[in-house]
């Protein structure tokens, strides 16, 4: 991390404890702008509802690199490209370097990496992406691809993500791999962090909700519904692996939100740090809200520093702040990790002084 980057996270922290402890109605500008291509995918995975219904007029190409000089304006500090699937669009890449070009040198890309061939690939690193998380819900092929809808999508992705992998050190990527805990694959936590072992990537663990605006479906609520045996189970077997070698791994923080995730989805104690760091701009034109709480204004209607300046907007982020909210653990672990308690605990679990589960 650069000294700017370090002064820019320091400042953001600084203004959420403010909030926190000292003038609520305190506002904190978005860093990072959290743009969904498309709602649309090229998969059916059954813990997921984009796919449900199909989501049209979508921005165009111009008015997406509109939004992106708008953002370079707000000093944005960093563009998430996201979806549904990104890589769908025809003009995924075109905006990427669009980007880069007029000045955003930090990129992310949320993908299931079914599109991110070789020669795709090439170009996704030429535009200047650096940061990426790629999506695997499960071990092997029978149950991640019975999760994602498609017959050989473990096979595809797992390619695509291992050849992403190679080229970790040339480019100094940053790779997640994502997994969503849900009630099929919950007993598969220990194998897919043996998985991340031995791909040597991080692990990330998405929870099953449809509380957010992409997830909302009847189906997906069912599997939201998640065992409190079964995980305990899971964890308890997930925490053996993580003493053994805990590299790549959750840390112990984010593994004991998680147990509670699926009894108190909301969890107040802990402060919401991803609706302050995110400016969520929909693939209609929508801006702002949150994952869980849906955006009134667009950016056709309206320029984007119009909204982030706005009473409206300042109220409801500092209600989502104190978790005034559905609920839903989208970057928890975000949350946690400005609660320095959190690393109390990480070390005292280190000590065998925590433990996930009840012995």
């Amino acid at each position: 991390m650069t000294i700017t980057e370090c002064a820019v996270l320091a400042r953001f922290l600084a203004g959420l404890k403010i909030k926190e402890w000292v003038r609520p109605e305190h506002h904190v500008r978005p860093l990072v702008a959290e743009l969904f291509l498309t709602e649309n995918c090229n998969l059916r995975c059954i813990s997921c509802a984009c796919w449900r219904e199909r989501t049209r007029d979508e921005l165009t190409t111009e008015e997406w690199k509109d939004v992106l000089r708008q953002l370079v304006d707000l000093r944005i500090h960093k563009v998430n490209f996201t979806g549904g699937e990104p890589l769908i669009r025809k003009d995924a890449v075109e905006l990427m370097r669009y980007a880069r070009d007029i000045g955003i040198r930090r990129m992310h890309l949320n993908t299931n990496a079914i599109r991110l061939t070789d020669a795709r690939r090439a170009e996704v690193l030429d535009a200047g992406v650096r940061s990426f998380n790629v999506s695997v819900d499960g071990p092997d092929a029978a149950s991640h691809d019975y999760i994602r809808g498609r017959q050989g999508a473990f096979e595809l992705t797992l390619r695509h993500l291992e050849r992403l992998i190679a080229e970790r050190e040339r480019h100094r990527l940053k790779i997640r791999m994502n997994f969503t805990v849900m009630k099929t694959n919950v007993a598969a936590l220990p194998d897919i962090a043996r998985l991340a072992q031995r791909l040597r990537v991080r692990l990330y663990l998405n929870l099953a909700t449809d509380r957010t605006f992409l997830f909302r479906a009847d189906a997906v609520g069912e599997l939201a519904a998640v065992a409190d045996e079964r995980l305990e189970e899971a964890l308890r077997e997930l925490e053996t692996v993580s003493r053994a070698d805990a590299r790549y791994l959750p840390r112990y923080s984010d593994l004991a939100y998680v147990r509670q995730h699926f009894g108190e989805p909301v969890q107040r104690s802990v402060p919401c740090a991803e609706s302050q760091l995110k400016l969520m701009i929909h693939s209609r034109g929508e801006i702002g809200g949150c994952w869980g709480h849906d955006p009134r204004q667009s950016v056709r209607e309206i320029p984007i520093a119009n909204v982030v300046d706005s009473e409206g907007y300042r109220a409801e982020h500092a209600r989502l702040f104190r978790k005034d909210c559905v609920g839903c653990g989208a970057n928890y672990s975000l949350n946690l990790r400005v609660r320095p308690t959190t690393y109390l605990d990480d070390g005292l679990w280190r000590l065998h002084l925590r433990s996930l589960v009840s012995s």
